[in-house]
C-alpha cells in the first residue's frame, strides 16, 4: 500500500487468560453410575490435566509474539504502575480462610484442606523455581533473568483453583468466578507491569492449576474418607440445561482484503492473530444472545518501503512499522446444538463497532544524530483510525470435557470499514518540535477470517 494513501492499522492483543471451572455438584441414582460409562474426556488423568495442558500449550504458541504482545503494552500504557498484582495473587486463599472461619463448610475440614493446600504450594514453589533459575529468561523490563514462569500467576492460580475445590465445585460457581477472575487480574497486571511476558503468565496459570490439583490427589491418597464436609458422587454432563458460558479465544488470523494484502504495495500485511473473550446467556438449550470483545493483529512486511528524501538513510539505521489491526465490541445472537457425547455445534451472529490502533511507521535514529534529535526513534508517518460499524458470523465445534469446561475448535468472520487520517511529518522547528501534514482520510477494510481454540467456562 502507498505511503501517502494507503495504510491499515495496528492493534496487538490484550491478554488475559480467563478460566472459571466451577459448578454445583449432584448426586446420582445406583442405576445410573452403573450404566454411565466413563470416556476417554471423563477420566481422572484428563480431567486433572487438560486444562493445564491447554495453557502451557498457549505459552509455547505465543513464544514468538511475546514481544508483539509486549510492544502492545508500550504503545498504551507505558507508565503503568500499579502493584495490585502483589497482593490480588492472595485473594482466593483468605476468602477460603475468611469462610471456614464464618462457618461456612467446603469441600473439607480445615485439616484437611489445609494439608491440600501444603502439597500445593511446595510442588508450585518447586516447578517454578527450578525452571526460573534454569531457563534464565530475561524479564520485559530488563531487570533480571528469571521471567519464566511468572510466579505471581502460578501461585494466584494455584489460590484460585484451591477455592474453586473447596467451594466454586460444591456450593456456587461464582466462588470459582470470583476466585479465577482475581487470577486473571493479576495475570494480567504482571504484564501490564512489564514484569513478565504472555508466555511466561500462560505457563504460570497452567503450573498453577496442575500444582493444586496434583495436591488434591495426594492428600486424598492421604485422608481418603476422613475430614470430608461433604462426599459426592460422580457427576454427569448436563446436556439438557441452557449452555450459557464465559469463554476465551486464540488463534490465526487471515486478512482477505487488498487493502492489508496486496504484495505490490509498499506495506503489506501477514498472517496474524485473533484473541477475544466472549459470553452469552442462553434463554434455552439451543438459543440465547450475547457479544464479544477482540483483537485481531497483522505484523507488517515494509521491506518494499522507500522514502524519497535522501537525508532520511543519513541519519537511520532504518524503519519499523507498527502491527496493523482492528479491536472490536459485536453483540448479537448465540446458537448451539447438543450433539452425541456432549459434543456441541455452536454459532453466533454479532455486529457492532470497531476501531482500529492507532500506529506509526518509525524511524531508527543513528546514534551519532541522537544527541541532534534528542530521541532514538522518529515517528516519521502516524495514521489514525476511526470508529466504524462492524459485524462478525462464526461457527464451532466444541467438546464438554468436565461438568463446567470445554474446548471449542472455532472459525470466525469479521468485517468492517474503517476511514483513516495520515500526518507525514513536514519539518523540524528550531525549537525541537516536529510538524506535521494532514492528509485527507482514506477506508480501509478490514476483513479477515479467523481460527483457532477457545477454553469455554459453562456457567450452569
Amino acid at each position: 500500500m502507498n505511503l501517502d494513501l494507503k495504510l491499515s492499522v495496528p492493534s496487538l492483543l490484550l491478554l488475559v487468560a480467563f478460566l472459571i471451572s466451577g459448578a454445583h455438584a449432584q448426586n446420582i441414582s445406583p442405576v445410573d453410575s452403573l450404566v454411565l460409562k466413563r470416556n476417554f474426556w471423563e477420566s481422572k488423568p484428563v480431567r486433572v490435566s487438560v486444562v493445564p495442558a491447554i495453557l502451557l500449550a498457549g505459552s509455547a504458541a505465543t513464544w514468538a509474539v511475546r514481544k508483539d504482545v509486549r510492544s502492545f503494552r508500550n504503545r498504551y500504557l507505558p507508565t503503568f504502575r500499579y502493584h495490585y498484582d502483589d497482593y490480588l495473587q492472595y485473594a482466593p486463599v483468605v476468602a477460603v480462610l475468611g469462610l471456614n472461619a464464618a462457618g461456612v463448610k467446603g469441600r473439607n475440614k480445615m485439616g484437611r484442606a489445609l494439608v491440600s493446600y501444603a502439597f500445593s504450594a511446595a510442588i508450585m514453589g518447586t516447578v517454578v523455581n527450578t525452571i526460573k533459575y534454569t531457563a534464565k529468561v530475561e524479564r520485559p523490563d530488563g531487570s533480571s533473568r528469571n521471567s519464566f514462569p511468572s510466579g505471581h500467576t502460578a501461585n494466584s492460580f494455584m489460590n484460585a483453583t484451591f477455592l474453586h475445590k473447596e467451594y466454586g465445585q460444591f456450593r456456587s460457581p461464582l466462588y470459582s468466578i470470583g476466585a479465577y477472575t482475581a487470577a486473571t487480574a493479576t495475570a494480567v497486571g504482571r504484564e501490564m507491569n512489564n514484569r513478565h511476558w504472555i508466555s511466561d503468565v500462560l505457563a504460570g496459570a497452567g503450573i498453577g492449576i496442575l500444582s493444586t490439583e496434583v495436591g488434591y490427589i495426594i492428600a486424598d491418597k492421604i485422608f481418603k474418607e476422613h475430614g470430608l464436609h461433604i462426599k459426592v458422587d460422580h457427576n454427569p454432563v448436563p446436556i439438557q440445561l441452557k449452555p450459557s458460558f464465559i469463554e476465551m479465544r486464540l488463534g490465526y488470523a487471515q486478512a482477505l482484503g487488498k487493502d492489508l494484502t496486496d504484495k505490490s504495495q509498499d506495506i503489506f500485511a501477514r498472517s496474524g492473530f485473533n484473541l477475544g473473550l466472549e459470553g452469552a446467556y442462553f434463554f434455552s438449550k439451543n438459543f440465547g444472545v450475547g457479544g464479544e470483545f477482540a483483537f485481531s493483529s497483522f505484523p507488517i512486511n515494509d521491506d518494499n518501503l522507500n522514502f524519497n528524501d535522501p537525508d532520511i538513510p543519513t541519519v537511520t539505521d532504518g524503519h519499523y512499522t507498527q502491527p496493523m489491526g482492528i479491536r472490536y465490541l459485536h453483540l448479537g445472537p448465540y446458537f448451539s446444538l447438543p450433539l452425541a457425547r456432549n459434543w456441541f455445534i455452536t454459532g453466533k451472529l454479532g455486529a457492532g463497532s470497531s476501531v482500529g490502533a492507532q500506529g506509526d511507521i518509525i524511524l531508527r535514529i543513528k546514534e551519532e544524530y541522537q544527541e541532534d534529535f534528542g530521541i532514538k526513534e522518529l515517528p516519521f508517518f502516524k495514521y489514525k483510525p476511526k470508529n466504524a460499524f462492524s459485524w462478525s458470523a462464526g461457527l464451532g465445534i466444541q467438546k464438554q470435557i468436565k461438568r463446567n469446561i470445554g474446548i471449542k475448535a472455532y472459525a470466525s468472520y469479521f468485517d468492517s470499514d474503517n476511514d483513516f487520517e495520515f500526518d507525514i511529518i513536514d519539518k523540524i522547528e528550531a525549537n525541537g518540535n516536529y510538524v506535521y501534514r494532514n492528509y485527507s482520510g482514506e477506508k480501509v477494510r478490514f476483513d479477515n477470517i479467523s481460527f483457532g481454540l477457545a477454553l469455554t467456562a459453562f456457567l450452569w
